[in-house]
């Protein structure tokens, strides 16, 4: 190469950033981060490469996403009812695994039903696990 000051200034040239490689991403993305908490902004905002998010439990084009996440509170609370319950001795082990196997079965046949629905579709309406009144 020819030193600078052979080379008239209209054809310098800058030095090119180089891009970090994907190790060296993979070591800052994950810097000083120890806890799932700790990557939950990461994860939310994260998009794949054709630019639609990776959760699509946050897109809001999402038309039964209301239906799915009442569901999933109502799971959330039952579990959290039958840990009270257990911590309080108000039931036993004996009766939990009861109710946990007939749960159990309730959500096979609802699973099996949803199957069904999806290669037949018999239905229009989305079908949803119920694990008890609306």
């Amino acid at each position: 190469m020819l030193p600078d000051y052979l080379v008239p200034a209209k054809y310098h040239i800058t030095p090119v950033e180089q891009q970090p490689t994907e190790a060296e991403k993979e070591v800052s993305f994950t810097q000083g981060k120890r806890k799932l908490s700790d990557f939950e902004p990461d994860i939310l905002i994260g998009v794949s490469r054709t630019g639609k998010s990776r959760n699509m439990l946050l897109e809001e084009h999402d038309r039964h996403i209301k239906d799915r996440l009442f569901r999933a509170i109502k799971i959330e609370a039952f579990v959290h009812l039958l840990n009270d319950l257990q911590a309080e001795g108000e039931i036993d082990a004996q009766k939990l695994s009861q109710i946990m196997a007939e749960k159990t079965k309730e959500i096979n046949e609802a699973g099996n039903e949803i199957w069904l629905n999806l290669i037949t579709r018999e239905k229009n309406n989305p079908i949803f696990y119920s694990l008890g009144e609306d």
